[in-house]
């Protein structure tokens, strides 16, 4: 999969996360999918969760090239809301998904 000869990536982002903090997380998810929008690169998001276990979500983004994901990764709009979600998330998984 390529953008303007560049090769565009995934980011999957698995999270787990604490007893009754469904809607603080959304809330904060918002705001970083808000953010993330108008980062450098960024093509597009989802956000689902596994059927039948609300506690888990699962993100998935598309970012332009690993770079566009390294500096949006590196953010400080990204590292605040990081901060935020992390008194509502017990466990967090980033995998790079790059195409064959």
């Amino acid at each position: 999969m390529a953008w303007y000869g560049r090769v565009m990536i995934r980011v999957m982002i698995e999270r787990r996360l604490r007893p009754g903090r469904l809607e603080d997380f959304r809330a904060a998810m918002r705001a970083m999918r808000g953010a993330a929008v108008q980062a450098p690169g960024y093509l597009a998001g989802e956000m689902m969760h596994p059927a039948g276990e609300p506690d888990r979500h699962v993100t998935i983004s598309t970012w332009r090239s690993r770079d566009d994901w390294a500096q949006w990764q590196r953010s400080e709009t990204r590292r605040r809301t990081e901060e935020r979600l992390a008194a509502l998330v017990e466990e967090e998984r980033i995998t790079v998904l790059e195409p064959e």
